[in-house]
């Protein structure tokens, strides 16, 4: 908001989210709502004014999610180490539970030089009641992490990959490349604006979702791209039945490939040449 002048809107804006948030929850017996704070894109681990600067952004963020009666504060999308363990100081002031995950870019470590798993230890020292990855990877790239995390750590573990297939040469969302597009976009990368065609199917992010839970990983999600179907599969991966879960295929309904009574047989045809 500060980038483009709104900066009178910050606080307006997240008070609004907060209140709809918890009207939201507070509809359903059992749901929660949490208070988020996340990166900055300013941290300096060399430059104590601009963590300072960071450090008052969560103050100020974190004390309007407690106000708006947050159940608990998530911290996410972390690319430095120092910037996730100033996060959850702030975050843990507040006397709520605590979500912190990291997202780590291609070099394989965090952008301060410390490695993606000791981050994650000093987090859970540090008393994150949650800690993990979330964004940039998708599920082929996030889940070796993952792994490594979950054997690593006694607290729970969170995971929320973008649904996007990210591989082990183009590890994250950022480097991604599309060989068949004919016409490129005009910045040059297929992040953010032309990403479309290397989505994950629902049934990849099932999967997914499935393997880590059985790993012990159950705080899931899907970051960054993600739509209501890959949120749907994920809690249905797991054995839970949501309200959107009417609105799973049918598949015995399709006029082609159904198995209705109603649907004739010299159109089922068709479908097994089509």
């Amino acid at each position: 908001m500060r980038v483009i002048g709104k900066e009178d809107l910050l606080e307006p804006l997240n008070r609004a989210a907060l209140k709809i948030a918890r009207e939201v929850a507070d509809a359903k017996p059992g749901n929660f709502m949490a208070g988020n704070i996340s990166n900055s894109n300013i941290w300096d681990p060399a430059d104590p004014a601009k963590q300072a600067e960071v450090r008052s952004m969560f103050e100020e963020m974190v004390g309007w999610a407690v106000e708006e009666g947050a159940d608990l504060i998530i911290g996410e999308t972390f690319y430095y180490a120092g910037e996730a363990l100033a996060a959850l100081e702030i975050a843990k002031a507040s006397g709520l539970p605590v979500v912190l995950t990291l997202a780590p870019m291609a070099f394989e470590e965090m952008a301060d030089g410390v490695g993606v798993v000791e981050t994650a230890q000093q987090l859970e020292q540090a008393g994150a009641d949650v800690v993990g990855l979330n964004c940039f990877r998708g599920p082929e790239t996030i889940m070796p992490w993952l792994k490594q995390i979950r054997e690593k750590v006694s607290c729970h573990v969170g995971a929320l990959p973008i649904p996007y297939r990210t591989t082990a040469e183009e590890p994250t969302f950022f480097n991604l490349s599309d060989v068949r597009a004919t016409v490129p976009s005009p910045h040059g990368r297929t992040f953010p604006t032309a990403l479309d065609p290397l989505l994950n199917n629902r049934y990849e992010i099932g999967a997914w979702a499935k393997e880590a839970y059985d790993l012990g990983i159950n705080y899931l999600g899907v970051c960054c791209g993600a739509a209501p179907m890959h949120i749907r599969e994920v809690a249905e991966a797991v054995g839970l039945t949501t309200e959107a879960s009417r609105f799973s295929e049918n598949m015995s309904n399709h006029f082609m490939y159904g198995s209705h009574d109603r649907l004739p047989d010299h159109i089922a045809e068709l479908g097994a040449t089509a």
